[in-house]
């Protein structure tokens, strides 16, 4: 009886994997996630270090040089919402050790988890200590576009005073 609801499970958890959307990671983002779940062996066996397992296994593996904004990355800006709060997030998509800076989130949390390899209009639904958990992500950037943009935004609004 216990054989059968061990099969009963990971039928449920292959069918849960396969329902998620379509995610890409560059080569360089595998190999680095990779190496962030074999250098932290304790925390390799944590349900979100499997759930970015999983993640990282099913990813379809692109260049590095793809679009920095078709695609969540390390190091990116990130503009999504999170369902279970329906507000609108903003963050940079960094390793655990950088993500005590402001607006930055963890590969190795549940959202960073969620986030990493989708691209702009892709939604994900997981399930986080029982719960049903999702969110959608509305923009992608890298570092430097957002920097640009936000000095374009500050040009806007406050032109220079120096035209006679």
């Amino acid at each position: 009886m216990i054989v059968a609801k061990e099969t009963i499970m990971n039928d449920f958890e292959r069918n849960r994997v396969e329902q998620r959307p379509p995610i890409v990671l560059t080569a360089s983002d595998r190999e680095r996630l990779f190496a962030l779940l074999g250098a932290t062996p304790a925390a390799s066996n944590t349900e979100v270090a499997c759930f970015l397992r999983e993640e990282i296994e099913r990813a379809v593996v692109a260049p590095d040089d793809v679009a920095p904004n078709s695609v969540v990355r390390l190091d990116c800006d990130v503009k999504f919402v999170d369902h279970a709060d329906a507000r609108i997030h903003q963050a940079q998509l960094v390793f655990p050790g950088e993500a005590q800076r402001c607006h930055c989130i963890s590969v190795l949390s549940p959202i960073g988890s969620a986030l990493i390899g989708l691209g702009p209009g892709q939604s994900i639904r997981w399930i986080e200590q029982g719960r049903e958990r999702s969110l959608a992500v509305l923009e992608v950037g890298s570092r430097k576009t957002s920097a640009m943009r936000r000095l374009m935004k500050v040009t806007k609004e406050h032109p220079s005073r120096t035209e006679a």
